[in-house]
Formats: structure tokens, sequence, C-alpha cells
């Protein structure tokens, strides 16, 4: 009898919920053409709204003739909805789609195929050009502050082309005789796409080594080689020569007119509750707060020395959890400035890339800024913690949606009447939207970003007010 009681206990385990696969397909052959993508190092995957916009799963696999194929579970109680995705190149750095978001309905049959015809929509290989490019930089304003030493240093052009190094290397640029501070590169490629930009960056090499390496911090530099460039002098080659610009786009207007001593004020009342309720654990390397032998304060400013922070980088602390340290920024150096505070030397605040960005007032030759360490990110956010609150502090709010396409909603609260810097800025740094600015009354404020114009990906939203600094990330999804 109790041998019949363990069978009739076997069969009354839960039912398995029914599912429906579905199987993405996508041509990658053009996009191998091209150089954009490089089989067995490069993955091509599945995101949306089905999986959260990121991951991995479904990798989709090579089935021959450059498809690729993969399949993912939905639950039956997605049947009839609209799903929308994307697909993505995942190796170095992510690549997704230009279009707007591909879409499907979820069937009821069990399985279905979603077949994307060609990545991105490109369905043949473009038009090659043969082009000569010459390109152009301003080096006056390094020179002028001294980050730049025309003697000793080479500033050197780096890029997606071997003949540009591969993003590597000390391609030099040549000073252009008679005008002290401009440069010159002039260089020829063969079979370039028509439709595919070659990407590019100025480099400062100091001494000339190229280990030490001070990329500009603006997204990549682009031109766009077409058949309809000349070829004036008949060698094969249509000719083209770039708008000259000035190193990380910082011109005359973009400087401190004087100098400006900085006193960073770095909060860790983040970091003190996390340890406060994860007693015993390790968070980002760190074993609890008494094991926090310094923070220090990083940028490219200084040329990120993580590991090995010289002391004049090193916040100081008294008391409480507050560190303090006053940095001196010389006259002509960038009235904006990115950095980013990590503990013992480790770039452990943040994600990847989720840095500061404050935008120096030179009115005056001190200035002060608030930031409260990890509040840009979420790896000291696991817990509820009611952040201290400086005089004269703000509060910034979740963008929702988020992600989003192609708006989403900003809320920020002031303590009392304010000048209100809030901004959004890309991976790199650059600028890409204001969303509010001058004086603004005490209370709650609402504004909106639009995506519209702007790529996939994350973008953070910056604010400045009275001396305090608070930044938080937003995923455009298209």
């Amino acid at each position: 009898m109790k041998k019949w009681i363990g069978f009739l206990m076997l069969g009354l385990a839960a039912p398995v919920m029914a599912i429906q696969t579905i199987t993405f397909q996508i041509n990658m052959s053009v996009q191998e053409a091209l150089g954009n993508f490089t089989p067995g190092s490069d993955l091509v995957v599945a995101r949306g709204s089905f999986n959260g916009w990121g991951g991995t799963n479904p990798t989709l696999t090579d089935m021959g003739e450059g498809i690729y194929s993969g399949t993912y579970d939905l639950e039956d109680s997605m049947i009839g909805e609209t799903v929308d995705f994307k697909f993505v190149i995942s190796g170095e750095s992510d690549v997704w789609e230009d279009d707007p978001n591909r879409q499907f309905v979820v069937g009821d049959t069990g399985a279905q195929t979603v077949d994307g015809g060609y990545f991105n929509n490109i369905d043949a290989v473009p038009e090659l050009v043969d082009a000569e490019i010459t390109f152009l930089v301003n080096m006056e304003i390094p020179v002028d502050n001294g980050t730049f030493d025309p003697g000793t240093d080479l500033i050197v052009i780096r890029g997606g082309h071997a003949n540009i190094g591969n993003w590597g290397g000390a391609v030099a640029m040549t000073e252009v005789g008679g005008n002290p501070g401009h440069y010159f590169l002039e260089v020829q490629f063969d079979q370039l796409s028509s439709e595919t930009p070659l990407e590019y960056k100025f480099v400062i090499l100091e001494d000339g080594d190229e280990a030490l390496a001070i990329w500009e911090s603006v997204a990549n530099r682009t031109v766009q080689p077409t058949e309809e460039w000349p070829d004036e002098d008949t060698d094969g080659y249509h000719e083209y020569v770039t708008e000259e610009v000035f190193f990380d786009n910082v011109t005359w207007d973009d400087i401190l007119s004087q100098e400006v001593a900085v006193t960073f004020n770095c909060d860790l009342h983040l970091v003190d509750t996390w340890f406060n309720d994860h007693p015993g654990e390790e968070n980002q390397g760190i074993t609890g707060w008494d094991a926090i032998d310094y923070v220090a304060i990083c940028g490219p400013w200084n040329n990120w020395p993580w590991d090995l922070v010289p002391l004049e980088y090193q916040l100081t602390h008294d008391s409480g959890t507050v560190f303090t340290q006053t940095i001196t920024f010389a006259q002509g150096t960038s009235r904006e400035i990115t950095y980013k505070y990590g503990i013992n030397g480790s770039d452990n605040e943040a994600g990847f890339q989720a840095d500061w960005v404050t935008m120096l007032d030179d009115s005056n030759p001190t200035f002060i800024v608030n930031n409260d360490f990890g509040s840009q990110g979420d790896l000291w956010q696991d817990v509820n913690v009611n952040a201290v609150e400086l005089p004269g502090a703000f509060s910034l709010g979740e963008a929702y949606p988020n992600p989003f396409n192609p708006t989403t909603t900003i809320e920020f609260s002031l303590n009392r009447a304010s000048v209100v810097d809030l901004a959004v800025y890309n991976l790199v740094g650059e600028k890409v939207a204001t969303l509010a600015s001058g004086m603004h009354q005490a209370g709650q404020h609402t504004t909106s970003f639009s995506g519209n114009g702007l790529a996939s990906g994350v973008y953070f939203y910056v604010m400045n007010a009275n001396g305090h600094t608070e930044s938080r990330k937003v995923l455009l999804v298209k």
C-alpha cells in the first residue's frame, strides 16, 4: 500500500506551464563583410521587452550562409501581446540596430519564427571608396595650459582602421608650417564603405610613449566616405579635408578664465549604511567601514590614476561620513570636469562610465562640490537609505519610464529657490540636452527628456544646484 501512495504522490507534482517557443533569425552576412561582426568572437543576441532589454539570452547560433538563429521560451500568458525587440552585436562593446524597434505578436501555435531579415536592414555590401583624408586638429589650448608639449609629446590619431592604428599605435600628426598649435595628417584608405562612417579620435602621447595616452573624452569622431568627393590629382583616391576641431572639443569659451580652487565634499553615508545593514559582508572589495584607508578622486584631468593615487587626490576624513579635498584647476583648463570617487584607490563607486560631470563657475576663485558617494549607480543602494541632506540640497528623481522611447519624465525638488543646471550626457561625457537652467522656485518640478535623434544606449542626467551635484542613469531603447 505504501508503494501505491508513493506513486500517487509523484502524480500530484505541479503541472508544467505551457510555453511558446520563439525562434529569432537574422542574416549577418553583410555585417561580416563590412567588418562590423566577427564570427567566433562576437555574439548576436536578441533583446527586448521579453528579457528586460539585456543579457545574452537568446544567443543566436551560426546556421551557415550568414544566418543566425536562436530560441526563447515565453509563457502562454503572453499570447496576443506585442513584443518590441532588436538584434544586438555583443562584443567588446554592444552594437544595437539603429532602426525603430522590431515587433512581433506572440501566437498560440506553441512555436513561431521571427525572421528579421538582415541586421540593421542593410541587405547588400555598400559601394567601396578609395579615399585620401586629411585630418585637422587645433592643439592651441592644450599647449597653453601645459597638457601638451610640442617639443616632447605627440598628437596622434587612432581609429577603426589599420591605417590609423586600429584604435592603438602612434600614427603621429604634423604641425602646420608657420601655424603653431595646428596639426594635420593625410592618410590614404583603400576600399572604405560608403555607408559605414570611419570612426576616430585624437590622442596625446606624453613623451611620445604609446602607454601614456590621453584620449579625447568626446564621442568618436566620424567621417563618411563617398565617391562624390573629388579626385583632383587623378590618382584614384577621392580627397577630403575634415573641418579643424579643437582637441576634446574644448574651445576658448570653454576654459577657465582664472585659477579655481575646487573643494570636493564626498559623503559616504550610503557606504556606511550598507555595511551597517550587511554586517560581515564584503562589497566592491571593501570588507567594512573600518577597512577604508582613503577615498580618492580621479578623472581624465589627472589621467585616472587608480591604484597609484597621489596624495593630492586623496580626500581627508576628520569625522562623520564626509571626506574632503581641495584641488586647484589652472587657468586655461576646461570648465567641465568629469570625475569619480573610489575607496582605497579602486574604481568601486559606481558602474563603468557612471561618472560625475560638473561645470565649474570661474566667477570666483573658489568653488564647492558636494557629492553622495555611489548615488549615481546601484553598487551601494540595495537598501532604503534616507540620504543625508546637505544645506541647500535637492532631490533628483528616477526617470519614468526607464527604459524609454522616445520620451521620459524626470522630477526634481528644491528645498529653497535655487539656480539649477539639469543636463543629459552620453557615456563619453558629451552633453546631449539641457532640461533645466536658471533660477527655480522651491518645490516640486517636472521636465521631460526626448531621445529623438539620439542613438539607443545609456545616458546620464546630472543636476547641479547650490554646489550640490547628483546624477542618475536612463536607458534609451529604440
